[in-house]
């Protein structure tokens, strides 16, 4: 949630007032090389007065105003917005940051161009006034220290300081809870102004270029008079002073961006590495850093996402488990056993066994098509369902008939459950069932083993079926054994054999007298010998047996 911005953070006018203050290594470069000029003697030799110099400072600090207010002007705008508390404000100060360096280079680049013309035409104009002597190679000297000195020195810090500006911005927006997280995608201009780029920038602006420069200096102090040579070279002086000053000053700038930067970088990695995934990382700048911190938010909503996830898989698990028996019934001369073991942490296969009024008992096992949370939430309908038609003692067929036409209307095209059901009358021993798609259940006998074959498709895939019921008499030592499909369609280690319903019935049968609470561990255990991996399917077991008499 967005809290409440500070206006004072926020206010425009105290916004620009701070980036202006910033850009305080301009006029410092040009004070730099107006004293060095007039120390040299290179002013006097030119006629240029106290006077004159004062006028050059004043012209330049209202052509670099007036390039600060245009740079300044979108992003001047969004934070008016802001301070009206506009929906839009958010959105759009964000590229306005963006745009920000560039629209910055911009203007800085023009007003420097602008501000060379005219120092060139003052003086000019003032040597000819005094009638001091400007040569051709003194001129061309003079051009090249102004045009460096106030369109490429004078634009290369006011990125730099543009760029140092809006992170301090960003961050202390992101502070007031005004978190920037977007990242802007630069144009080709603006990509100039990336952190990968910018050591190329301050080697071209401090070192390639006023070298080139000196060497031309030194070319045109060779082959000219004595006076030229003098004025050459003392400009040269100029040139190395205003650049050994401006490289320091980059050089700082650019340093403290990074650590600010590279410092927050630090502290979402530490909380990463501490497992704490609420907070984020503001995107400072819109270059490869930005992509990084960008990509580390990432992670942490990510990483806070499957936190979360847990928290709530745990609770699913709590409440999947709740839908299955809690206790075994207590049938005299019957064992009844329970056994489930899901893939995921929920899942669709489902069991029960319900005691109704009349003393009978519902064996019901059922198979959810999918795995997961689609096919848990079945399973927690059928669930519901089942408890309520256990109350109304209808016959298991009605029941079924009631379930199936429920089911077509909520599933969705290609889902299906299949269901095994039962009714158990222990005074008479007659177990009535039905089998609707589902794996059939083995019921070992004396005589040997039966398999309930189904009689009918499996619920929610056809409206209006009629299931068929068949009983069967429990005799003493019949044991029923219901299953769903993750017993036999257990895959081997190889992936070419599966475990199959012969491999159980052989299973079953070596254990006819084993207790029952027993089988389904031996059978699990059976199971993973065989090559069974936790993922394959769901794991459902419920048994049933008349003890000796």
């Amino acid at each position: 949630m967005i809290r409440k911005p500070d206006v004072r953070l926020m206010s425009q006018s105290l916004q620009f007032c701070r980036y202006v203050a910033v850009l305080w290594p301009l006029p410092a470069i040009l004070m730099i090389g107006q004293v060095v000029m007039h120390a040299s003697g290179n002013s006097k030799l030119l006629g240029v007065s106290m006077g004159i110099s004062i006028l050059d400072f004043l012209v330049f600090m209202a052509v670099f105003l007036f390039a600060a207010a245009w740079a300044f002007r979108p992003l001047g705008r969004c934070l008016k917005w802001l301070e009206k508390k506009s929906a839009r404000s958010h959105r759009l100060i964000e590229g306005a940051m963006a745009q920000f360096p560039w629209r910055a280079m911009r203007g800085f680049t023009l007003a420097g161009l602008i501000y060379a013309v005219y120092l060139i035409a003052v003086i000019s104009v003032a040597a000819n006034v005094s009638e001091h002597e400007l040569t051709l190679r003194m001129f061309l000297a003079l051009m090249l220290s102004f045009v460096f000195g106030s369109a490429v020195l004078a634009p290369a810090l006011a990125v730099a300081n543009s760029i140092s500006y809006t992170t301090r911005m960003r961050l202390g927006m992101a502070r007031q809870g005004m978190f920037i997280g977007k990242l802007h995608e630069m144009r080709f201009g603006q990509a100039l102004t990336s952190s990968s780029r910018r050591p190329w920038l301050v080697f071209l602006v401090t070192g390639f270029l006023p070298t080139l420069i000196l060497a031309v200096y030194v070319y045109l102090a060779l082959a000219g008079l004595e006076v030229e040579e003098h004025f050459i070279l003392a400009q040269a002086t100029v040139l190395l002073a205003m650049s050994i000053v401006a490289s320091i000053n980059l050089v700082w700038t650019i340093s403290r961006t990074l650590k600010r930067i590279t410092g927050e970088l630090d502290r979402g990695l530490k909380e990463l590495a501490a497992g704490q995934f609420d907070g984020h990382v503001p995107v400072l700048v819109d270059d490869d850093l930005g992509e990084l911190a960008r990509g580390l938010n990432t992670a942490l909503d990510g990483l806070k996402e499957r936190e979360d996830l847990k928290g709530s898989l745990v609770m699913a698990e709590e409440i999947h488990q709740g839908l299955l028996p809690k206790s075994t019934p207590d049938i005299p001369g019957y064992q009844i056993h329970g056994f489930q073991q899901t893939c995921y942490s929920v899942g669709g296969d489902y069991y029960d066994y319900i005691e109704l009024d009349d003393g009978c008992i519902w064996l019901t096992v059922a198979d959810v098509s999918g795995k997961g949370y689609p096919a848990a939430l079945t399973m927690a309908n059928l669930q519901a369902m089942l408890r309520g038609l256990a109350k109304t003692s209808w016959p298991i067929e009605e029941a079924a008939k009631y379930l199936n036409e429920t089911l077509c209307e909520s599933l969705t095209a290609g889902r299906f459950v299949t269901l095994f059901m039962a009714r158990l009358q222990p005074r008479s021993h007659a177990l009535t069932w039905m089998n609707a798609g589902h794996v059939p259940p083995l019921l070992l006998q004396k005589k040997g083993l039966q398999s309930l074959e189904a009689m009918s498709p499996p619920l929610g895939v056809l409206k209006g079926v009629e299931f068929e019921v068949q009983c069967t008499d429990l005799a003493p030592g019949d044991t029923l054994f219901v299953y769903t499909d993750g017993v036999t369609e257990t895959s081997s280690r190889s992936g070419r054999d599966r475990f199959g319903e012969t491999r159980l019935r052989k299973w079953l049968q070596d254990r006819r007298d084993e207790p029952l609470s027993a089988l389904a561990t031996d059978l699990l255990e059976e199971l993973n010998a065989f090559g069974r991996d936790g993922q394959d399917d769901d794991l459902t077991i419920l048994s049933v047996r008349r003890e000796q008499q």
